[in-house]
């Protein structure tokens, strides 16, 4: 069983550490922004010649060709730091015309003047707010520690996550989301992948429907709950498993870390990311297609199927 020690609510800054800190806090493990893992492939990149400018984080996610244009700063969010974001993500997206761009911005603090706006944004345009919270940790023998983590604040919708406001702004019309659009679009392999785990758990797990209609994901329900998400990777799919209510945002749950140990035994990393599907489905992990019948899976996707 985990301990509980107390702690309290701090700052970086009074943690003893800069933005600098906090850029390579990301750089060095990207999925710490609950975002799913995905390259870092520059920083403090120039966008400006001769007249400064420089975005702070740029990452690229090769699988599902998408760039994120992050911005990061301490403290609580300010206009010049948001309007910088969106500045950033629209010189890149002229840069990278035929890819999928997030306009990411992190800060301490996105609750104060501009709250309202972080929380409309992304339903006009593909913007993420992230919030990175301190903790300072108080140990029993009187050191104090410090651990940080990130919450999503403000993310898109399904429809502007695969482009959607292009599409709509063109005068294209939507395409239903069945399994020949899945193929068309994200290939026959993912589809197929899917269709195999789906005959895997009806005969294994329980009695489950494919539903394709999401359209950054495809799922297996059980009743209305989608149980089992799917995003397409090159090999297999990411996932996120439900958890059994006794998480935290933050601290993971026991289960969490019971199967993030399980999960090592076999080569794969999970991620708690506690505010998606507002804290239902927090255990994110790739699933490779070599490892969708291994019995450790098997193990877990019974249990995640009997906690919906």
């Amino acid at each position: 069983m985990a301990k509980i020690i107390d702690n309290k609510q701090i700052t970086l800054r009074e943690a003893g550490k800069d933005e600098y800190w906090l850029q390579d806090w990301i750089s060095e493990k990207p999925d710490r922004l609950g975002l799913g893992n995905f390259e870092i492939i520059a920083q403090e990149l120039t966008q400006y010649k001769r007249k400064g400018g420089r975005l702070d984080i740029l990452g690229y996610s090769k699988d599902i060709n998408t760039y994120y244009e992050i911005e990061v700063m301490l403290g609580e969010c300010d206009s010049d730091h948001g309007f910088r974001t969106l500045d950033y993500w629209a010189r890149e997206r002229v840069k990278h015309p035929n890819s999928f761009h997030y306009a990411v911005l992190v800060a301490e603090n996105l609750q104060g003047r501009y709250k309202t706006l972080i929380e409309t944004l992304p339903q006009f345009i593909p913007f993420i707010a992230v919030e990175i919270r301190t903790l300072e940790l108080l140990m029993d023998d009187g050191e104090r520690r410090a651990t940080a983590y990130a919450e999503i604040i403000a993310q898109p919708d399904e429809l502007i996550a695969l482009g959607g406001v292009s599409a709509l702004s063109e005068g294209k019309s939507i395409s239903p989301r069945d399994e020949d659009w899945w193929r068309e679009t994200a290939g026959d392999s993912f589809v197929n992948w899917v269709k195999e785990m789906a005959a895997f758990c009806e005969e294994n797990v329980g009695p489950s429907r494919i539903d394709y209609t999401a359209n950054s994901y495809i799922s297996l329900k059980k009743g209305r709950r989608a149980w089992l998400p799917m995003w397409s990777r090159v090999d297999g799919f990411y996932v996120y498993l439900p958890d059994d209510g006794t998480g935290t945002v933050d601290e993971p749950s026991d289960r969490f870390r019971r199967i993030q140990e399980q999960l090592k035994t076999i080569g794969i990393e999970a991620s708690w990311v506690y505010g998606y599907n507002a804290g239902a489905n927090p255990i994110g992990f790739h699933l490779p297609s070599k490892l969708m019948k291994h019995e450790v899976i098997l193990e877990l996707l019974r249990e995640s199927y009997n906690l919906v």
